[in-house]
């Protein structure tokens, strides 16, 4: 029970940063501040960062085998996604692509924060 808490929790404040993110670079489009294209990069590295922190989050939470606890959390938050992405548009491979490097990322951090912690 402990471990879904600490999964919980680093979901949880995934959500809130990626909201908040969310708000921001709406404003910024709105505004136009910055080109699309530019906002699309910022974007990518901006989710695949979230995702970064979200795996070293989860890791350091769990204490031990921290790739498996980034598997986790962002295989359920790319679940979450692709059921979104389902309903508004179709997947293909450059998604497929886009969402297995979500992946990594998260995977990536948890080795980082378990290796960080020793």
């Amino acid at each position: 029970m402990n471990k879904i808490i600490n999964y919980l929790k680093s979901i949880s404040l995934f959500l809130i940063i990626f909201l908040i993110y969310l708000l921001l670079i709406s404003l910024i489009s709105y505004f136009e501040i910055l080109n699309s294209n530019i906002i699309s990069i910022i974007n990518y590295i901006m989710i695949l960062l979230l995702f970064f922190i979200l795996g070293l989050k989860a890791a350091n939470l769990e204490g031990r085998k921290g790739y498996l606890n980034g598997f986790l959390v962002s295989l359920v938050l790319v679940i979450l996604f692709i059921l979104i992405t389902l309903i508004s548009d179709k997947i293909n491979f450059s998604k497929l692509v886009y969402f297995l490097t979500l992946i990594v990322s998260s995977v990536t951090g948890g080795i980082i924060g378990v290796g960080r912690k020793k």
